[in-house]
């Protein structure tokens, strides 16, 4: 009796100062997207498996962002079109290594995303777009009739990747993006499934007159929905459910929250406070290939090296982590966060990957590792000591806590790591 009064006590404390952290940090549970538009979604869903939207035929969406790999790929660096096989089979053949990891499509569908890309080269403002693609921008872009209809920044990040040589528009294209928007969307209307693609559209908008706009508004509509994640213990706890965490998902989000300062950054709805952030990740690539993150957008030299502040939720699905995906498991990235300039510094790349047709390396340049050294950020805590059983316990909250029930499935094999995390 006495012992279940200490334990109750003792929960009752932990609930008490989560309250305060929440409070603080403005975290709530994920909001509902808005209400499903059936017939959009379903066009989506065709078009985000279709390799007919890709300039050879040969890929799709789904192919760097697979559903069961938490809508990545699984590797670190993501290759493009001219693989061979698929999942975690797939092979570089003639593809080129992409400088970047696969991001997750978690939740991107609703509000609070101010940028997408890990270098968040596609915004918006009060006077319209803001892309790559500067015929799409402003106030009056060239591409008005594209711009006007767009319907979300989601749809926006859909243009890119379709029109990329080194994504899905094929390698040695010398297409402009307006060329290869057009010929996917004939492909669409005009090829092998056009009747059918005719009716959806049909069904969909019921205009006569379509632009490529009209497909990643779709394919936009498809992720909003099927990747819609508010299920998680976490989410449930926000709800007032304080029985949805036990203790040591609990004491792993004081940790969050306290010692492990991760809630600086990792914040508010999302788990992220949606800006960009330099942290001392290690370079991982082939040689000769920088990443010079934000700046590559900006041309400020002060935005070297920062990348977009990931959100949270499932993470425990989308391994590899980092822009790069040069840490393997959430034990690395605690244990980097624990002493991030000892790693950035020391870090020896041992995995042996069969993707690719080179090895991946890390980039130990002196002069560009004393610059990433410099450019982490000043409020990011350097060695916050956690201790073994402060990392178990953050580990428990990361992985059960903030992963969805329904798809906690996939997660049973990381938690024999961890037996105390258990509901």
């Amino acid at each position: 009796m006495l012992l279940s009064l200490i334990f109750s006590l003792s929960t009752f404390a932990l609930d008490q100062k989560l309250a305060d952290y929440i409070k603080e940090f403005e975290m709530t549970n994920m909001e509902a997207p808005a209400p499903k538009r059936e017939a959009l979604f379903v066009l989506g869903q065709n078009l985000f498996f279709d390799p007919a939207l890709s300039g050879k035929g040969n890929i799709n969406c789904a192919m760097c962002h697979m559903p069961p790999m938490g809508t990545g790929d699984g590797m670190p660096l993501s290759l493009g079109e001219g693989f061979m096989g698929g999942g975690m089979n797939r092979r570089q053949n003639t593809a080129a290594i992409l400088l970047r990891n696969s991001p997750p499509l978690y939740n991107l569908g609703v509000s609070g995303i101010p940028h997408l890309f890990w270098d968040g080269r596609v915004s918006q403002d009060d006077k319209g777009w803001l892309t790559p693609e500067s015929a799409l921008n402003g106030a009056d872009p060239e591409y008005k009739d594209i711009a006007s209809t767009l319907d979300s920044l989601l749809s926006v990040q859909a243009l890119f990747p379709i029109a990329d040589p080194a994504e899905m528009l094929g390698q040695g294209s010398l297409l402009n993006r307006k060329a290869a928007w057009d010929n996917a969307l004939a492909r669409i209307l005009q090829g092998a499934r056009a009747q059918e693609y005719q009716a959806m559209f049909e069904k969909a908008y019921g205009a006569r007159v379509y632009n490529i706009a009209h497909i990643t508004n779709a394919i936009a509509e498809f992720q909003r929905h099927a990747f819609h994640s508010a299920e998680s213990p976490w989410d449930h706890y926000l709800q007032g459910e304080l029985s949805a965490m036990n203790e040591e998902m609990k004491k792993g989000a004081l940790v969050f929250m306290e010692k492990g300062q991760c809630a600086n950054c990792h914040n508010g709805m999302h788990l992220s406070a949606m800006d960009f952030d330099s942290v001392g990740t290690p370079h991982l690539g082939i040689a000769g290939r920088d990443d010079l993150g934000r700046m590559n957008v900006t041309g400020d030299p002060e935005d070297k090296d920062m990348f977009r502040v990931s959100p949270l939720r499932n993470i425990a699905l989308t391994a590899p982590y980092m822009h790069n995906g040069v840490f393997a498991t959430l034990w690395e990235v605690i244990d980097f966060y624990n002493r991030p300039e000892e790693i950035l510094m020391s870090l020896v790349w041992s995995r042996t990957l069969n993707h690719y047709n080179q090895p991946l390396m890390i980039d130990q340049d002196p002069l560009r590792q004393a610059e990433r050294l410099a450019a982490i950020a000043a409020d990011m805590p350097r060695n916050p000591g956690l201790t073994q059983k402060e990392q178990e316990e953050l580990w428990c909250f990361m992985v059960k806590g903030l992963t969805d029930v329904r798809l906690q499935s996939r997660i049973q094999r990381l938690l024999e790591q961890n037996p105390r995390c258990v509901l």
